[in-house]
């Protein structure tokens, strides 16, 4: 009996001791100090809503988002506390519906947008948060409705 409530004493305790991590300004913080860690938010009903990857109190690393199903909304990746590289996003089937490159926060790269069934229906090039190359549109068949030349604009 004794071990019980000393099991018990100990979990309450450090339940009650957790510190929740807090988001000011821009950083994360558990005690006063810079967060390093996985930070997992719930939704009110105790399912996975994101997973944050933060080193010295910033977004550095993989990023997770759910839809309240437990499927993935959306994946990407940080680095000092900046959008950085190749961001996914899911329909809440868990078909790929979006594409989108990140580098320092801003649009640069491929941007690719597809229907339900993994069709493309966007393709969009950034280069420094700026419209380039070409863009394309297609319908649910494969053929191109628009393309409109960003290079020389």
């Amino acid at each position: 009996m004794k071990t019980l409530a000393l099991i018990i004493g100990l979990f309450l305790g450090n339940i009650l001791l957790a510190q929740e991590v807090i988001y000011n300004n821009g950083l994360y913080f558990q005690n006063n100090v810079a967060y390093t860690g996985k930070h997992t938010i719930y939704f009110a009903g105790g399912s996975i809503k994101e997973i944050l990857t933060i080193s010295e109190g910033k977004l550095n690393g993989e990023m997770i988002k759910y839809y309240e199903n437990g499927a993935v909304q959306e994946t990407g990746h940080f680095e000092n506390n900046l959008k950085f590289g190749l961001w996914s996003r899911y329909n809440v089937s868990g078909a790929l519906i979006a594409e989108a490159s990140y580098k320092n926060d801003k649009k640069d790269g491929a941007w690719m947008v597809y229907d339900e069934k993994g069709h493309k229906l966007f393709k969009m090039e950034y280069k420094d948060g700026e419209k380039t190359g070409t863009w394309m549109q297609w319908d649910e068949n494969g053929t191109v409705l628009k393309t409109t030349d960003y290079s020389s604009m």
